[in-house]
């Protein structure tokens, strides 16, 4: 179901070792256990579930259930199929050893509308499970919200506290993050600090982190380091579970527990019924469900779990002081919050191209706040020019009228490239880009030349589309246009509406500084290139244009 990567049914796995970890073999591979159940989850047409006498002699159709099960759940879950009695009828059970991301992987890979690569049941190991069901139009039943947990904290090279928060952790420099979509433990630590109080400065601080990982990800460099090749006195933190950091421990000494100040995120291991229910009749996957999930209550269930050092769902500590984490443990973020998350990070994950046009008339010397307008929009420039990932492409130009002989009312400062171009003697794009912020404050003048500036500007992002990108044109401004002999706005929506094309989106941003802004002109620009994510947004207050720039990247 999740590949060709399919074991033998007869590779027991009981076999292995008890000092290895009962799934420490599996974590790598895809499996299938089948079991042909015949009785107490049979049925017969309507018949009722039972093994007796009668239903044993009624005729019926097998029904095949399918279960993904996490790499450290599925040895659980063929325990639990293991356990059912022998005599049940007309029930195939098939346990397929599956992350997250390899269910969308399966789902990718079917044809048109085939949704026969998503499992009936679902055991996931990443919180991003819900975000794959609904991009497939499902909105799953959550049967058990947890059969098992583990704490989640950081490996590293050295004994100290991660950071006061896992904000704080997101911010370091030090992070390795693995694809959320395969790794939970990953997943957790980008979650998590949006349930810490200030979602806001959390979504700020995911944005380079998602573009530094798509950056890694375009060159093939994700995943160079790990729990298992961690050295000591290293200062790099890789999240981890508690289970498999006791796993790698034992191959790597060198491995120290990090968690920040304020606690351990837990991650969940729910039981999902991904198919709809039944309407009416026996609902065969849900009671199927909830027969593998009774085996997870029992004396055999509980003491399994504790082996493969997984918790039960209360979160409480392993058996003979094992677990490495008693740290508190904080409250879950809500499932809405990790959708909107997931798919913030999935879409920041394509590296930015944009190019920057800033206003520099006479009007953006006027102060606000601590500093002119233009200055604001520099020390902006620098923080995103410090933030984005060497992949990034990045160029601006300034606008004010007269920039140019002949009454062009813009001038380009840096090209559009990349940010790690080199351009002689051991410099780079970004330190260009860095040197001409810094001089924009003495660059004002004039009026502001706002409709030519901006046509030039899309004409120049769409001829330097690039496919694997997210091409945007992000504009600067204060004020109404105020050059006489420029194009009017209604040829100017016109032109951008031309430019325009589906198939080679390049949004426009426009962003006002100050409430002198021509916001209702923005919007009608900004929506003339007809992009869902294009939009004007207002700063008013210093503080607010981060938070905008942040949120604008992320409405992709």
């Amino acid at each position: 179901m999740f590949g060709s990567h399919l074991q033998d049914e007869t590779d027991d796995h009981h076999d292995e070792p008890a000092d290895t970890g009962r799934s420490k073999s599996r974590l790598a591979i895809i499996g299938v256990v089948s079991v042909l159940l015949v009785g107490t989850l049979g049925w017969a047409g309507a018949q009722a579930l039972g093994n007796d006498d009668e239903s044993a002699g009624v005729a019926c159709e097998t029904t095949t259930v399918r279960v993904a099960a996490a790499p450290a759940m599925a040895d659980l879950v063929e325990d639990a199929v293991d356990s059912l009695p022998t005599d049940i009828r007309c029930v195939e059970i098939e346990v397929t050893t599956a992350t997250v991301a390899d269910v969308v992987e399966a789902q990718e890979a079917a044809i048109g509308d085939d949704d026969s690569a998503l499992p009936d049941l679902w055991v996931p190991d990443s919180p991003a499970w819900q975000s794959v069901l609904v991009a497939n139009e499902r909105l799953g039943t959550i049967l058990v919200p947890a059969l098992a947990t583990t704490p989640v904290g950081l490996a590293g090279g050295i004994k100290a506290p991660a950071g006061a928060s896992w904000a704080e952790v997101m911010a370091s420099p030090h992070l390795e993050i693995s694809d959320p979509s395969s790794d939970g433990a990953s997943a957790m630590a980008l979650v998590t600090p949006f349930g810490e109080g200030d979602p806001t400065a959390a979504q700020n601080t995911m944005v380079p982190v998602a573009q530094a990982f798509g950056d890694d990800l375009a060159s093939g460099t994700t995943g160079l380091v790990t729990v298992d090749n961690l050295e000591a006195g290293s200062p790099k933190m890789v999240p981890v579970t508690e289970r498999d950091y006791l796993i790698a421990l034992r191959g790597n000494e060198s491995l120290q527990w990090r968690v920040p100040a304020d606690g351990v995120a837990m991650l969940d291991y729910p039981l999902v019924q991904v198919t709809t229910p039944g309407q009416g009749g026996i609902d065969v996957v849900a009671r199927t469900g909830e027969t593998i999930a009774a085996w997870f209550k029992t004396d055999e269930g509980v003491e399994a779990i504790a082996e493969d050092q997984l918790r039960g769902p209360d979160g409480s500590p392993l058996p003979d002081g094992e677990s490495v984490s008693t740290q508190k443990q904080l409250p879950p973020v809500p499932q809405e919050q990790i959708d909107t998350v997931m798919k913030s990070f999935n879409s920041l994950k394509t590296p930015s191209s944009i190019l920057a046009l800033i206003e520099v008339s006479d009007s953006m010397a006027a102060q606000f706040g601590t500093m002119s307008r233009v200055e604001l929009a520099a020390d902006a420039s620098k923080t995103a020019l410090g933030v984005f990932p060497d992949a990034a492409r990045l160029g601006f130009r300034v606008f004010s009228t007269n920039q140019r002989p002949g009454g062009q009312d813009w001038r380009e400062v840096a090209p559009l490239k990349r940010l790690d171009a080199p351009i002689g003697q051991g410099r780079t794009h970004v330190d260009f880009m860095l040197d001409q912020a810094e001089s924009l404050p003495n660059q004002t003048g004039g009026g502001s030349g706002l409709y030519d500036s901006i046509l030039a500007a899309y004409q120049e992002a769409t001829r330097q589309y690039n496919p694997y990108y997210q091409n945007s044109l992000v504009v600067f401004t204060d004020g109404p246009n105020e050059d006489a002999n420029s194009i009017s706005l209604t040829k100017l929506k016109r032109e951008i509406s031309g430019l325009f094309d589906p198939e080679r989106p390049v949004r426009i941003i426009a962003i006002g500084l100050t409430d002198s802004a021509d916001m209702a002109t923005l919007e009608e620009i900004a929506a003339s290139a007809d992009v869902a994510a294009s939009g004007a947004y207002p700063v008013l207050q210093p503080d607010d244009i981060l938070t905008v720039l942040a949120s604008t990247l992320l409405s992709r």
